[in-house]
């Protein structure tokens, strides 16, 4: 015991050390004079003088680079942006040209690199070539995100269809990985998302990589967050429901993952996306030789009576998985439709119950009731993976995954509104609405047992995967890390949509608020709370 103490009392001296030297380092790289980035740092007056009688040149006539690649330009602002790693709290990595010398205009800013990054702060290089008498000023920002370049061939526009492209992507956090490059595919995607201004893409690499700590894939999707309330909906969403997901025994319902990335394209500055992993056959672990069925629901709509061959579901649904199928694989989403769509309610509550992963049902019920998935409910906005039992027990089991969660956390939709269609609405902290639809149904049967079990496995969230701190701590370090890259001012300064309906303390508000109320509510007796949502 005595060793383990000394052996964290070590630890903890040797990362203050680092810690300490990596602030000095920072700050020394910054004093005039001094090496920054392998550019000397000069005064303006100096750089004047040395200037003085040379002439200035297009940025263009000299290229920059950054660790020998090419840097991320939006021709607007006339602005470069280089990437940092907010971790290491100093300035990091080489700049280059391919002519003349480069100088940096003496800035207080460099010893100041976490002011820097947040602020946007505008530095000044200059490149000098005394064998051609000429010189050119850059505009350089450096951010703590990742950033990515997205050039089309020949420049051509993004539309519907895919275009041919290159791909670069420079982090820093992963070393020998820092800057990733791929000729690509891209085209806008989204259902009602691709209206707005700020377009959704989808990305395909010509060949896998694992871009920013993610899977290895070449299929990728590029979420605009335009109707994103604060950047923050989506991922943390996406975020809480792999901790819930992760935490059962269920093998196929972990959901996706998505990190946040700022977008350029054709030297066009478009803001912060989100780089999101597909649920897919390879997201959800589905091997080939098995029966499984992916769908993805994407709206309201239930069959007429012109069923066809696809039982009418194709209005509001698609089959993800597998590629080729026909109308038997339309049939497990049909029959569960039949039984937890249906206007009369359940008539069999066993079938009914043998019919869904319970583990699964219960955890997206909670998710659902806690984030409040105002554009989730009825199923819309959700992955069903109808997983075959096998030779032992055959038959099919729904398991939920939720997708597209920007309408969430007190947000909801309402549509009139002059910037998007979104809204706080901090009512929404005591409203039990949002039952699963599945959930709702077996509740209306025995709502004794349904309680019992949601509340059980509620207490049992809320010792640490739900806990407030842990949830709070989340929230904490995405703010942090959007407002500290500085990415978050740029974003809401080109994409101002909806931010005077928006304050970051109302995710804080409605959480806490929603954590405290649903203690209450589980506790108590709600056979007369669940409701149906008014849209």
């Amino acid at each position: 015991m005595r060793n383990s103490r000394k052996r964290k009392k070590y630890i903890l001296l040797l990362l203050c050390f680092c810690s300490l030297f990596a602030l000095l380092q920072g700050y020394l790289s910054g004093k005039a004079g001094t090496v920054q980035m392998s550019a000397a740092v000069l005064s303006a007056d100096k750089i004047e003088a040395m200037t003085q009688g040379m002439k200035k040149c297009e940025a263009s006539s000299y290229p920059l680079d950054f660790n020998g690649h090419g840097i991320a330009y939006d021709s607007a602002d006339d602005i470069y942006y280089i990437t940092q790693n907010m971790e290491n709290h100093f300035w990091n990595g080489k700049i280059g040209s391919s002519g003349g010398r480069l100088f940096w205009r003496e800035d207080t800013f460099f010893a100041r690199f976490d002011e820097a990054l947040e602020q946007g702060h505008v530095f000044r290089l200059y490149c000098v070539d005394r064998k051609k008498a000429a010189w050119c000023e850059y505009q350089i920002v450096f951010t703590g995100m990742p950033a990515m370049m997205i050039d089309t061939i020949n420049g051509e526009k993004i539309g519907d269809e895919l275009v041919g492209a290159q791909m670069c992507l420079f982090d820093l956090k992963f070393p020998g990985k820092e800057y990733l490059q791929s000729t690509c595919q891209v085209a806008i995607r989204g259902d009602s998302s691709r209206r707005f201004d700020k377009k959704g893409y989808k990305l395909v690499l010509d060949e896998k990589l694992s871009l920013l700590g993610m899977r290895t894939d070449e299929d990728w999707i590029l979420a605009a967050l335009y109707d994103d309330d604060g950047l923050i909906h989506t991922k943390f969403s996406y975020d809480v429901w792999r901790d819930i997901a992760k935490d059962n025994s269920v093998k196929k319902d972990d959901g996706t993952t998505m990190e946040f990335v700022e977008l350029f394209c054709n030297d066009t500055y478009l803001g912060v996306y989100g780089l999101v992993e597909r649920i897919d056959a390879k997201e959800l672990s589905l091997n080939g030789s098995e029966k499984d069925i992916l769908y993805k629901c994407r709206g309201f709509d239930l069959p007429d009576e012109s069923l066809g061959w696809a039982y009418g579901l194709e209005n509001a649904y698609g089959i993800k998985y597998p590629k080729e199928y026909d109308s038997a694989e339309w049939l497990p989403l049909k029959e569960y439709l039949d039984v937890y769509a249906s206007e009369e309610g359940i008539t069999d509550y066993e079938k009914a119950r043998s019919m869904i992963n319970m583990e699964n049902a219960i955890d997206h019920n909670i998710f659902m009731i806690l984030s409040y998935g105002h554009d989730n409910y009825l199923r819309k906005n959700t992955f069903y993976l109808a997983e075959w039992g096998g030779k032992t027990n055959p038959g099919y089991t729904m398991i939920k995954i939720p997708w597209d969660c920007n309408v969430t956390w007190g947000i909801v939709w309402r549509y009139g509104l002059e910037f998007n269609n979104t809204i706080y609405e901090p009512e929404r902290i005591t409203d039990h609405n949002l039952w699963s639809s599945d959930m709702k149904a077996l509740f209306q049967c025995y709502p004794d047992e349904i309680a019992g079990l949601m509340k059980e496995r509620w207490k049992y969230l809320r010792e640490d995967i739900l806990s407030r701190e842990r949830l709070l701590r989340m929230l904490d370090e995405d703010f942090a890390y959007l407002h500290g890259s500085g990415a978050y001012d740029r974003n809401y300064r080109l994409w101002p949509n909806g931010t005077e309906y928006w304050d970051d303390s109302y995710i804080y508000e409605y959480l806490e608020g929603r954590l405290e109320f649903l203690d209450g509510y589980f506790e108590a007796p709600y056979l007369d709370k669940v409701l149906t949502l008014d849209y």
